[in-house]
């Protein structure tokens, strides 16, 4: 993290003991652990779910559940968070995180491909999260879009990818000519100019982490 961060989380409430013991857990048990949400992009999640309180929401990427739980957390007692996990290793980890965090009764956790299951969701999503495989990002967006309710969020996660689409953006004969650049990051950019076109959304792409694009459904 860089000094700016570091003084926004430390003027950030913290995660509460469940959720920070789930990030640890986490931390600890996936060879990947790099792949969660950081307990800073947690509470973002759960204030903006909370916020929101939708009935339906979703998440594309569950990975070991911690995201999952912090979003679950601020959800109201009766909503319900579909979650879609493409690693079928990982759900013993999700099951065990969700019963950690107290909100396994507000999760439906689904396995497999997220493009063949989005369509078997109900209607009225209030809030989508995707975090998961970016060449897929452009599919997900779209499939997701008819499903939300108006007023809906949708958020993408990774959407600077490491600063890389300010490169194309900036420098794009440059880049190109550097080994085509980055596939993921060539996507992405793409993604992040079709969304600020798309009229169906208005957006805003927020520099925290790795970026995260907020759309909210008109």
């Amino acid at each position: 993290m860089n000094p700016t961060e570091d003084y926004c989380v430390a003027h950030t409430t913290p995660l509460d003991d469940q959720l920070n013991a789930v990030y640890r857990s986490v931390q600890l048990h996936t060879a990947n652990p790099h792949m969660a949400s950081s307990p800073y992009q947690g509470i973002f999640l759960q204030m903006l779910a909370s916020s929101l309180r939708p009935d339906i929401a979703l998440e594309i990427g569950t990975h070991a559940g911690f995201g999952t739980s912090c979003i679950a957390r601020g959800l109201g007692q009766n909503a319900t968070l579909h979650t879609i996990e493409a690693n079928e290793e990982y759900e013993p980890l999700i099951r065990e995180h969700t019963k950690m965090a107290g909100i396994q009764s507000n999760i439906q956790i689904h396995i497999g491909n997220a493009e063949q299951i989005i369509p078997s969701l109900p209607d009225g999503i209030g809030l989508a999260y995707i975090d998961a495989d970016k060449e897929n990002y452009p599919r997900y967006y779209n499939l997701i879009l008819p499903k939300m309710k108006e007023g809906g969020i949708i958020l993408l996660d990774n959407m600077l990818w490491y600063g890389r689409v300010v490169d194309l953006e900036c420098n794009h004969d440059a880049v190109e000519n550097q080994l085509r650049c980055n596939r993921e990051a060539r996507i992405i950019h793409k993604l992040n100019q079709d969304i600020t076109a798309d009229e169906r959304v208005d957006n805003i792409l927020l520099p925290f982490r790795d970026g995260i694009m907020m759309c909210r459904v008109r």
